[in-house]
């Protein structure tokens, strides 16, 4: 029996579960693996829009090193980064979603967005950055860069931030000049990219 090619409404909703690819410079998928505890969604939209998709709970074996050009992780604990990181080709991107709350103390996983960065960093990623996914990872509206205090008064301004988080987002400019924004707010994402040879941070 023939596939039914999913319905322009269905790609529509898929690509916006995924607009943080633009994060990335370069946005069209290719060999993708995503990592641990899954969002249904988010799965079925990298299904539809990469060129090939391994899901599964634990990292892929040995074999598969180096071979993927984006790796996705869901709020994982610590220890997952470096297993996730062979994984990537040089140039490839490492992206994590982190849904709050998370409880550091008892799962072992950085306590925000920018806790995820600075491991990143630690494993010699570039161009690492957090981001703040409003109102939630699902039906995104505004993606906002949260270390940047400029970025987060002009999404202010704009009215992408709304209703009652409104009230604690007023703070938003003090907290993203201080680096504790990522700590507050519910859905935000860390990305950086593996190195390619001559680039500082290379293996």
């Amino acid at each position: 029996m023939q596939a039914v090619a999913p319905s322009y409404d269905v790609l529509l909703q898929a690509s916006r579960r995924l607009d943080w690819r633009f994060l990335m410079t370069e946005p069209e998928l290719g060999r993708v693996a995503c990592i641990g505890v899954h969002d249904p969604e988010l799965v079925e939209s990298l299904r539809l829009f990469s060129a090939m998709l391994t899901a599964s709970e634990a990292a892929p074996t040995a074999a598969e090193e180096s071979s993927y050009d984006l790796v996705v992780l869901r709020n994982p604990a610590a220890e997952d980064l470096p297993a996730a990181l062979p994984l990537l080709r040089p140039g490839g991107w490492l992206y994590v979603e982190v849904q709050r709350p998370l409880n550091r103390r008892r799962s072992g996983r950085p306590r925000s967005a920018s806790g995820y960065a600075r491991a990143l960093r630690r494993l010699g990623l570039v161009e690492v950055g957090v981001n703040m996914h409003w109102p939630d990872f699902g039906s995104c509206r505004a993606i906002v860069p949260l270390d940047d205090a400029v970025a987060v008064r002009h999404a202010l301004a704009r009215g992408q931030i709304r209703g009652r988080a409104r009230l604690v987002m007023r703070l938003a400019p003090v907290l993203a000049a201080t680096r504790l924004l990522a700590t507050v707010v519910p859905c935000s994402s860390a990305v950086g990219r593996r190195a390619v040879a001559g680039e500082e941070g290379a293996p």
